[in-house]
């Protein structure tokens, strides 16, 4: 039996907030795969993939950059154009796409040969708007319906998910680049390009998601000038909160440094509350959402190094504590959640993670809901 040896990671995942895309090391989605673009428990994107003239391209390398962003490098294999055959390694690809809110996507092609070529570039994206537990377990149901509708005034296509009241949305936008406008057909986006020797040709994809009425917007900037994005400046601001040390031992100021940049991969931010407050996600892929027990380990672990995870705990927990009992859910009054999720299947309590309280490790608390003047804690029975 052939041994085969695998060099770099089996797949590339970057996320930011609730936002999470998983791909093969060269960038692409395959279906059926448990790949995809997942936001809010729904997987928005369930098939991506790049042709030059119908060919595939070769990976070269690729991986993550950061926590959200990645950069893929790749080359064309041989193919035919109208006006003769392109050699393979003719032209070079890189994506870098980068995760804040929405995904931010950038196509860079070169044409490194010495005579010009001209051909057709195609991007095929498909979205099955699948909940996560259904994505997990292999049995997706379909329950709505989605549409898909091409704007060529705004270079826009949208994909609509609606099952009653449940709605998603995912609309990939061009933004800056080369070239002419493109085209939507056969289920794919496509753009003429024609390079001179060594020249250059650029493309922005934006990915902008909808959750119901509340539209969360892709980074506008590209993933080379991301340095003067939102994201980076509120990182910066974590970087200067948390606990500094020094130290002359090399090994432990990299492990130091490196655990406070997971810390920040982990940061789900609450809404109505300061920026700088968040709890800490349960793990990736699968868990980027509120679990009780990691939420409680993980701020008494770090407490040190950064009290918002506390405060953030504090917050969110005391105002999802259980009041009455609830068999369907495993709540009894007093209860610390297990697990809150925002999908399909939790929407209509097909599951009972709304949240959902069976655990043994997160059971009963005390919890100050407000730090308002005169308000009692909430006290578990």
């Amino acid at each position: 039996m052939a041994f085969k040896v695998q060099v770099g990671p089996a797949q590339i995942a970057i996320h930011q907030g609730q936002t999470v895309l998983v791909t093969k090391p060269d960038g692409q989605v395959d279906w059926p795969s448990t790949r995809g673009l997942y936001f809010r428990d729904t997987r928005v994107i369930s098939a991506w993939a790049i042709f030059a003239n119908g060919e595939l391209w070769d990976l070269l390398n690729g991986g993550a950059v950061a926590y959200h962003a990645a950069c893929i490098f790749q080359t064309n294999r041989a193919f035919l154009s109208e006006d003769g055959p392109i050699a393979a390694r003719t032209l070079g690809l890189v994506i870098g796409r980068h995760i804040n809110g929405g995904l931010h996507e950038d196509i860079d092609i070169t044409n490194n040969s010495q005579n010009p070529v001209r051909f057709n570039l195609e991007i095929a994206i498909r979205a099955d708007f699948a909940d996560l537990f259904e994505v997990k377990s292999n049995q997706i149901v379909r329950r709505g319906r989605i549409t898909t509708s091409w704007s060529h005034k705004r270079q826009a296509l949208r994909f609509i998910y609606r099952n009653k009241d449940f709605c998603r949305e995912v609309i990939v936008r061009t933004g800056e680049g080369d070239g002419g406008q493109e085209v939507h057909a056969n289920g794919r986006l496509s753009f003429d390009i024609a390079l001179r020797a060594g020249q250059a040709w650029h493309r922005c994809l934006i990915y902008d998601l909808v959750d119901g009425s509340s539209s969360i917007r892709a980074p506008r900037e590209c993933t080379d000038t991301s340095a003067t994005s939102d994201h980076v400046v509120r990182m910066d601001e974590w970087q200067r909160t948390v606990l500094k040390i020094e130290t002359s031992n090399e090994e432990f100021y990299r492990c130091y440094s490196q655990g406070v940049q997971d810390m920040a991969a982990l940061r789900l931010p609450l809404k109505g509350t300061d920026h700088m407050v968040f709890v800490p996600a349960a793990g990736l892929p699968w868990f980027v959402a509120l679990f009780g027990r990691d939420t409680l380990i993980v701020s008494l672990q770090t407490m040190i190094v950064y009290p918002g995870f506390a405060a953030g705990a504090l917050e969110v927990l005391g105002q999802y504590q259980a009041k009455k009992r609830d068999d369907y859910r495993d709540a009894e009054p007093g209860k610390i959640l297990h697990e809150l999720r925002y999908g399909e299947l939790a929407y209509f309590k097909m599951i009972p993670h709304t949240p959902y309280y069976g655990t043994a490790d997160a059971t009963r608390c005390i919890w100050w809901r407000s730090t308002r003047p005169g308000r009692p804690p909430a006290t578990a029975p």
